[in-house]
């Protein structure tokens, strides 16, 4: 992630620009964690910014990936989460979070006080929002649950696992934490298996409705759409382990596929996720939930873009305007992804999987198609691609998704969706200090209000 370091001046956070300066934070967390680097034989190689959660004039999180290695050429690493706070309150956050029970006492300290910085760091897994993480990444307890629930893969008690090798995925600091797991397993025939797994973690208990969702999805649109299968859920970690689905994400590999038959192809996907029925999804209200958004979204970025207040007054007044409008008219309520993008596509050859269903829900299903269109668009921000190609790319798969569903999509419930979409792409970008996307802020504007046009139709 390219984390913009010349950011807004924050008077309330005066340290903001040093706690983003990766290459400074390295060295940093050199001289803070000595002592776990030379009981490791390790040294520090590279600080890489994985997340930025930015409140201006209130807080900043960062999420650090540190890169390691031992005296023996072994590559490791560790990731830390920090909380950056105004002036006076960083003593207070750092006695709370000692505080804490569970804290993992191991090599790292768990918790450390960078007072210059008024600044907090909690050594993953630690997570004040999460304390059941550091049961849930263990690799003993790991093993010691699936040793409890091998029926979950059709194995006897002849079988034992011995060990588990724990990667890290995907870490939200206080939401969610997506962990790749390895194990070995042995019978007393003498026989021996490797199993692979993912582990998704959950603030709350939450998970367990996402689950049974999940499952229930699996049972009822495995045939439709691949999805990986869930296994099991681990009740006291707040956790449930889910079969892998071998590919790449979607993101990474977009260069080596041919556009021209991929998002027809993704077209197709969708087309058959909305065609097909679910029962028991919860109701998702698109317009109430999106205006909603909207509103917050806009009024935080009035106050990082204050030059641009006027057309982000204009963007929800239009909004407002046409929502009365399309709430006179019932949508189609079919079950959708909500959060469909290229970003929750895993690919293998001619295959493809959708991952997190998180907000999945019985819904209009143009918000689906708005959500992945105006993200692949937004990919000339973030990732720099040519938007003349994402164009054509998003053109190819609406023409595939409406020959196939055989329904021609509303013109202005597509654009509702699609601004209301950006506006949070937009504020996401900020909150993150996504350094490229802030500097294509005006390009960004103009794509916002020629999707804006079609509200008025």
């Amino acid at each position: 992630m390219t984390v913009a370091l010349h950011t807004l001046p924050d008077p309330k956070l005066p340290h903001l620009a040093e706690a983003i300066d990766a290459a400074a934070m390295a060295q940093r967390f050199a001289n803070t964690h000595q002592a776990a680097l030379t009981q490791l034989h390790a040294q520090v190689e590279h600080c890489a910014i994985e997340r930025v959660q930015y409140r201006r004039e209130r807080r900043c999180r960062v999420l650090y990936r540190l890169d390691l290695r031992d005296v023996n050429g072994n590559k490791m690493e560790q990731w830390f989460h920090g909380k950056l706070v105004r002036s006076g309150q960083a003593q207070r956050e750092y006695e709370k979070a000692l505080a804490a029970e569970n804290l993992q006492n191991g090599v790292w300290q768990p918790v450390t006080l960078w007072s210059d910085l008024e600044m907090v760091m909690w050594t993953f897994p630690n997570d004040p929002r999460m304390p059941q993480l550091v049961k849930a990444a263990d690799s003993q307890r790991i093993r010691a649950h699936l040793n409890a629930n091998l029926k979950v893969w059709k194995l006897s008690r002849a079988w034992h696992c011995s060990e588990v090798a724990v990667e890290r995925v995907k870490y939200m600091p206080g939401k969610r934490c997506v962990l790749r797991c390895h194990a070995h397993l042995a019978s007393s025939f003498g026989e021996s298996r490797e199993l692979c797994f993912y582990s998704k973690s959950y603030s709350d208990a939450m998970s367990h409705y996402h689950f049974n969702m999940l499952t229930k999805v699996h049972r009822q649109l495995g045939h439709v759409v691949n999805i990986p299968r869930p296994l099991l859920h681990w009740d006291e970690t707040n956790t449930f382990w889910q079969e892998p689905w071998e590919g790449r994400p979607l993101l990474d590999m977009l260069a080596e596929y041919d556009w021209e038959e991929l998002f027809p192809r993704l077209g197709r996907v969708l087309a058959n996720l909305h065609e097909s029925r679910c029962g028991g999804l919860l109701k998702f209200e698109a317009l109430e939930h999106g205006f909603d958004s909207a509103q917050e979204d806009a009024e935080s970025l009035r106050r990082l873009l204050p030059e641009q207040n006027e057309f982000f007054a204009r963007t929800l007044g239009a909004l407002s305007a046409a929502k009365e409008r399309l709430a006179r008219t019932q949508a189609l309520a079919v079950p959708i992804h909500g959060a469909i993008r290229v970003e929750q596509i895993v690919a293998r050859g001619q295959e493809v999987a959708l991952v997190d269903f998180d907000a999945m829900a019985q819904g209009d299903p143009l918000y689906d198609v708005a959500e992945f269109i105006a993200s692949l668009q937004y990919l000339a921000f973030t990732r720099a691609l040519a938007p003349e190609r994402l164009a054509q790319a998003a053109a190819l798969f609406r023409a595939s998704y409406e020959r196939h569903t055989q329904r021609p999509l509303a013109p202005q419930r597509l654009a509702w969706y699609a601004v209301v979409s950006l506006l949070s792409k937009m504020h996401d970008s900020w909150k993150n200090l996504d350094a490229r996307a802030m500097a294509r802020s005006a390009a960004i504007v103009q794509l916002i209000e020629a999707w804006s046009v079609g509200l008025l139709e």
